[in-house]
C-alpha cells in the first residue's frame, strides 16, 4: 500500500516537469513568434545607392523578393536579427554591372550599396560578331553588351572560346599586358580594331585599316614596340602603315617577318643594337632586348623569302 502511494507521488511529480516543461516551451515559442514579428525588429524599407546606369527600382526588387517568407515556415525572413545577408549579397551581386555589393541595417532600414563596373573592352565570340560582352579593367566579363558599331572598345577574342559573363578573358597579367600594348600602338598612330588571343599566349592585333601584328605575351609590350619602332625605322620601311602590309610577325624577339603581298621578308635586328650583356643565338631565335640606333638600315637580299642583316 505504502509502495502504491509512493509510485503514485512519483507520477504526479513527473507529470508535473513534464507539464512544466511544455508549458516553458510554448512560452518561449510564442515570445519568439510574437517578438519576431514586433514592427520594432521587422524591416519594412529597402534603401539602395550607388552605380550611374544600374537601375536601383530592380535592385530593390529583388531585395524584397529574398525578405519575403518565413524560416521554417516560424521566423518571417524581415526579422531584424535574422534577415538572410548572404542571401541578399548574392542577388544583388547577380545584377548587371553591380560590383562589390555592401549590405548592413540600420534600424529597421536595409542599406545596399555597391559600386559599378566600368567596360574597357569588348570580349566577342568572333570578330564580327554581335555576342559580346563587357570587359573591366581586369578583364572580367560582368555584363552582355548590345549590339555596337565603330571602335568605342577594342575587341578581344579567344580563339576557340566564346565570350561568357562572370567570366574572366585571360590572365589579369597578361590581358593588362594585352591593354598596354593596344594603347602603345595607338600612339604609334596605328589604331587597333581588335585583337585575337591562343592559347599558346600569342596574340594578333588587327588593325583599323588593315594589317595584322603578330606579338607574343612572352615579351614586355615596351620589346615588343622596340622592335616595331625599328623596322619602321628602317629607309626600306619608312612608308609601312595599316592597308599597305598583309602583317609584321614580332614575336621571334631579334628576328622580325614581314610581309607586304603575302611574302614574307626575314628581318633580323642588328647584333649591334643588343644588350652587351645577353647572348645571341639566331638558330635559337633567342628573344632579347633591344636598343634602337635609328641610323641602322637594314638591307634585304631577296624580297621573297630571304634573310638579311641590318648593318
Amino acid at each position: 500500500m505504502g509502495a502504491m502511494r509512493h509510485e503514485t507521488k512519483q507520477l504526479l511529480i513527473n507529470l508535473s516537469i513534464g507539464l512544466g516543461v511544455f508549458l516553458l516551451v510554448a512560452l518561449i515559442l510564442y515570445g519568439v513568434w510574437f517578438g519576431s514579428r514586433a514592427d520594432a525588429v521587422t524591416i519594412d524599407q529597402v534603401i539602395v545607392t550607388g552605380g550611374e546606369t544600374v537601375s536601383h527600382a530592380q535592385v530593390q526588387t529583388a531585395v524584397e523578393a529574398e525578405l519575403e517568407g518565413r524560416y521554417m515556415n516560424f521566423i518571417p525572413r524581415r526579422f531584424a536579427w535574422l534577415y538572410p545577408h548572404d542571401d541578399i549579397v548574392t542577388v544583388v551581386s547577380a545584377t548587371p554591372r553591380v560590383k562589390d555589393p555592401v549590405v548592413e541595417r540600420r534600424k529597421k532600414a536595409l542599406v545596399v550599396t555597391f559600386a559599378e563596373y566600368e567596360p574597357a573592352a569588348l570580349w566577342c565570340s568572333a570578330g564580327e560578331s554581335a555576342a559580346c560582352v563587357f570587359l573591366d579593367e581586369n578583364g572580367y566579363g560582368f555584363a552582355s553588351a548590345p549590339a555596337l558599331a565603330g571602335g568605342a572598345y577594342t575587341r578581344y577574342i579567344q580563339i576557340g572560346q566564346p565570350a561568357s559573363t562572370s567570366e574572366v578573358f585571360t590572365d589579369a597579367n597578361d590581358f593588362a599586358a594585352l591593354q598596354e600594348l593596344v594603347e602603345l600602338v595607338e600612339a604609334a598612330g596605328w589604331p587597333a580594331a581588335r585583337v585575337e588571343l591562343d592559347q599558346a599566349r600569342d596574340a594578333f592585333v588587327y588593325l583599323v585599316g588593315g594589317g595584322e601584328l603578330k606579338v607574343s605575351l612572352t615579351l614586355t609590350p615596351a620589346e615588343t614596340i622596340d622592335n616595331l619602332q625599328t623596322i619602321r625605322s628602317a629607309e626600306q620601311y619608312a612608308d609601312l602603315a595599316p592597308g599597305n602590309f598583309a602583317y609584321i610577325d614580332l614575336r621571334f624577339g631579334n628576328k622580325v617577318f614581314v610581309s607586304i603581298a603575302g611574302d614574307p621578308a626575314d628581318i633580323e635586328l642588328p647584333e649591334e643594337t643588343l644588350d652587351p650583356d645577353l647572348s645571341l643565338d639566331l638558330e635559337l631565335d633567342t628573344e632579347v632586348e633591344l636598343e634602337v640606333e635609328p641610323e641602322l638600315e637594314p638591307e634585304i637580299e631577296n624580297a621573297t623569302s630571304s634573310e638579311a642583316a641590318v648593318e
